[in-house]
C-alpha cells in the first residue's frame, strides 16, 4: 500500500483549517458568485472591517483568494479553483437547495 506523504497531509490540513471559519467559509460562499468589494462583503456577512480585512488576508497569504485594487475599492475572488470546488462540494452537502438539490 501506498503512503500518503506527511508534506501533503500537512498542506491539507492546512487548507482546510483556512476555510474552518464560519466568516471565511462565508466569504468563500458568496465569491462563488463573483468577485465582490470589501464593502459588500461586510453588507453580506455583517463582519466589522478590521475583523473581515484580517480573514480576507489570512486566505490572500495562503493563496486561496486574489484580490483586484478598482478606484478606491479592492474586490475578492477566488484564486484557486479547487478551493472553489470544494466550497461547491460543501454547499452541495449542507446547502443543497442553494444548489437545486432537493432533499432526499
Amino acid at each position: 500500500m501506498q503512503e500518503i506523504p506527511k508534506e501533503k497531509v500537512s498542506e491539507a490540513t492546512q487548507g482546510l483549517r483556512a476555510i474552518a471559519h464560519e466568516l471565511r467559509l462565508s466569504v468563500l460562499c458568496l465569491l462563488l458568485n463573483e468577485p465582490m468589494c470589501v464593502q459588500e462583503l461586510m453588507e453580506a456577512t455583517g463582519a466589522a472591517q478590521s475583523n473581515l480585512s484580517q480573514h480576507l488576508s489570512k486566505m490572500r497569504l495562503l493563496g486561496i483568494l486574489a484580490n483586484e485594487k478598482r478606484g478606491q475599492q479592492v474586490f475578492y475572488r477566488i484564486a484557486n479553483p479547487d478551493f472553489a470546488e470544494l466550497v461547491h462540494a460543501l454547499r452541495k452537502i449542507y446547502c443543497p437547495e442553494m444548489c437545486g438539490i432537493k432533499n432526499k
